[in-house]
């Protein structure tokens, strides 16, 4: 999902978040840079960028007085700096051989920065999104409402936008979300550079919109391997919005269970509530509308995926289409393969909302 992509990508960005780091542009050559630093005591580690292709690149070393040396696993590149005041000056040896001179100061605040940015951005993320823009596409038009297509020229993601069917105010209140969601997808793509210094995103791509006469609905699908991190991961995350009111729908409000309030999410009582109680109860509902699909696999099969595990439902991906609310189990590393069934459908008779 693209939640664990951002808390990857952030995890790979900031080595330290305790300690504010100390950012960085100017020049490696004649190419453009921006580098961030944090410095404990005498280790340094940070990552940089360069303007042209905007992937982060990581790096670790030492500091001694004002002498900074550092390297990237990623690239190989080769840091050697001193510092004199607030500005950095050395010199940047690449895996080739090249040595190319670098001449950095302390960065000022961008200007250019795009419009419906997502929160929480860092400073370097920011930077790293600086100048970028969005190219619209031609219009869609399926099922008599109006789309199109928004793509960002370095990354090539692309997303739609809404233009006709639904009221004015709301699409103007999705639209802002979409652009939300397709800043923080380009921002998760140029964080995750995989071991050959390339982008390490192999897919990250979202899929036709559902547009229902109330309901606007659509999924984003990741796959990564990001230098770094563990192993390879893949995920897919859905949003869906009202397009009447022009808010975005949550699960909980969509599948509801009991008849008590709801915690509020990420509370310690949501985590109980989705774990004793609205797991269990999807897979009720998954028995009652798939039978056959929710029957647990033969003693003894270890590579059959067992969809009668309420854990594999508490956070499940999900998604708003014709025939009602899909969900996308999430198992364990080793049975990642088990993943988003897409069978796992609850007709809309059953859901608080409607078509």
């Amino acid at each position: 999902m693209l939640t664990r992509l951002l808390a990857l990508s952030a995890s790979l960005l900031v080595a330290s978040p305790a300690l504010a780091e100390q950012i960085y542009e100017g020049t490696a050559g004649s190419a453009r840079i921006v580098l961030a630093l944090d410095a404990d005591k005498s280790e340094v580690s940070g990552h940089y960028f360069y303007r042209a292709t905007r992937l982060d690149i990581d790096l670790a070393g030492e500091r001694h007085g004002q002498a900074i040396t550092l390297t990237s696993e990623i690239t190989r590149d080769r840091l050697a700096l001193t510092q004199s005041g607030p500005a950095l000056t050395g010199t940047l040896t690449t895996a080739k051989g090249q040595s190319l001179s670098v001449s950095l100061h302390p960065a000022a605040t961008p200007r250019d920065l795009p419009a419906d940015l997502p929160p929480r951005l860092e400073p370097y993320e920011k930077l790293q999104l600086a100048g970028l823009s969005l190219t619209p596409q031609q219009p869609a038009v399926p099922g008599g409402k109006t789309i199109r297509w928004y793509r960002e020229g370095v990354t090539g993601l692309r997303l739609f936008r809404l233009e006709s069917g639904y009221p004015a105010p709301a699409m103007a209140a999705i639209n802002h979300a979409l652009a939300r969601q397709h800043w923080a997808n380009v921002s998760a793509f140029l964080g995750c550079t995989g071991s050959d210094g390339r982008p390490g995103l192999d897919t990250s791509k979202a899929d036709t919109p559902w547009l229902g006469a109330h309901i606007v609905s659509y999924t984003w699908s990741s796959s990564w391997s990001c230098a770094r991190a563990a192993h390879p991961d893949f995920g897919t995350e859905g949003h869906s919005f009202d397009a009447v009111a022009g808010r975005e729908l949550t699960l909980d409000a969509v599948l509801p269970f009991g008849k008590s309030a709801i915690p509020p999410q990420d509370s310690d009582g949501w985590y109980t509530y989705r774990s004793k109680v609205f797991a269990p109860r999807l897979v009720a509902l998954l028995r009652r509308y798939h039978p056959q699909a929710m029957t647990a696999p033969a003693k003894g099969d270890e590579d059959g995926c067992d969809y009668t595990q309420s854990d594999v439902w508490n956070f499940p991906s999900w998604s708003l289409g014709p025939k009602g609310l899909w969900v996308g189990a999430s198992f364990p590393r080793v049975m990642r393969s088990c993943d988003n069934p897409e069978w796992a459908i609850i007709p809309w008779s059953a859901l608080a909302v409607k078509p």
